[in-house]
């Protein structure tokens, strides 16, 4: 993970020649002008490509080697992750292959769970998870949806937001409050009793809000409060990593505007106003780095409840910050052509405007941070 750390040990080692293999796939097969063509198209990324993907063996990085996966950690998975972020890439890998796959995961094993990974380890099945409330809120022990016993299965009711992919999904997942507890339901993309609408965001992809009335279900996958909970906090800190991809490709952008940008005989990267701006720009990327380091890190470690969600909200509260701060900056300092839809910088910007609110923004991960560090023990730490 993450390009400009140094390699010390085989572990990492490992994860550099990762790296390499995923910059190569992504230089290659994801160029920006692909990002370009793809925006506001229905749906906005090529199947074939998470397929292609698939094929690498990335999708099913976290799922389990019975079930056609690697069963690897979440450092390989952040690797990933930040080189299809890099070039912009539409796919919906978080979604998908951390979300998606980490909520069934987490389910009671059954016949349709173990389905439903394999299909999404070999790529033919691309499921779209909708368990966060209409306001946004990032509370696991309120779902969207809630249950109840019927005759012959289950009726779920409730509306949910934010749901990635918005389309070309393959399947709908649901996350549903129970008497017992959340469970997990499956939904055919046209089942009864689902109403669909789009809210298209800046980067020209679309969330969609999905609204269950009376919707019957069969067969509900259990999931433990707890295991919701961390997968949560996975998918939070594999979105910290996207944004953190996105925060270097735009202050090096920034950069070389600055050293090849000439005025009165000079690169204006010359003026001493414009130096002190980008060190601010690397401070930022260095400790947004180092808070999403240390929160994948956590994850394979298996940190405390407590400790996960904490550094997983710190992470995802800087790299919010940081990421709207860079493209800030980067536009101000790329002077009128920062604005110009022409300028590939504009992508950049426009994603980070997509995925810094994803999951909740900083304002909610800062809350809920310190809710878990209560200002004692900031000050005794």
């Amino acid at each position: 993970m993450m390009a400009n750390v140094e390699i010390d040990t085989d572990s990492d080692a490992q994860l550099r020649l990762l790296a390499d293999s995923v910059q190569a796939f992504a230089t290659k097969r994801l160029p920006l002008a692909r990002a370009r063509r793809l925006r506001r198209e229905n749906p906005e990324f090529e199947a074939a490509m998470l397929a292609e993907m698939a094929g690498q063996g990335w999708t099913g990085l976290l799922i389990p080697e019975s079930m056609g996966g690697f069963g690897l950690g979440f450092a390989e998975a952040a690797v990933i992750v930040e080189g299809l972020s890099a070039q912009l890439a539409p796919e919906p890998f978080v979604p998908v292959a951390v979300l998606g796959a980490g909520l069934l995961n987490a389910a009671a094993p059954g016949a349709q769970r173990d389905a439903l990974l394999s299909g999404i380890a070999d790529g033919s099945v691309m499921p779209a998870c909708a368990w966060q409330d209409t306001q946004g809120g990032f509370d696991p022990a309120y779902p969207a949806f809630r249950a109840r016993r019927a005759a012959d299965g289950w009726i779920v009711e409730g509306e949910a937001r934010f749901v990635r992919p918005g389309s070309g999904a393959s399947t709908w997942l649901l996350v549903a409050r129970t008497e017992n507890g959340p469970v997990l339901f499956e939904a055919p993309l046209s089942a009864a009793g689902l109403d669909l609408s789009m809210e298209p965001q800046a980067d020209g992809t679309a969330l969609a809000r999905v609204r269950a009335h009376g919707l019957c279900a069969n067969e509900a996958m259990p999931l433990g409060a707890d295991r919701l909970a961390a997968v949560l906090d996975q998918t939070l800190v594999m979105n910290a990593v996207e944004l953190l991809a996105l925060i270097r490709r735009m202050r090096s952008m920034t950069l070389e505007y600055l050293r090849t940008r000439v005025q009165f005989g000079k690169p204006i990267g010359s003026f001493q106003a414009l130096q002190h701006r980008q060190v601010d720009l690397l401070l930022q990327e260095e400790l947004t780095e180092a808070a999403v380091r240390e929160a994948v890190a956590a994850l394979d470690a298996g940190a405390p409840a407590a400790r996960r969600t904490s550094l997983a909200s710190r992470a995802k509260a800087r790299a919010a910050d940081a990421a709207m701060h860079t493209a800030r900056e980067a536009i101000q300092m790329h002077g009128g052509i920062g604005v110009t839809d022409e300028y590939d910088l504009g992508l950049y910007v426009n994603r980070s405007l997509a995925l810094a609110p994803w999951l909740g923004g900083a304002r909610l991960h800062r809350q809920r941070w310190l809710a878990l560090n209560p200002l004692q023990s900031v000050t005794e730490s």
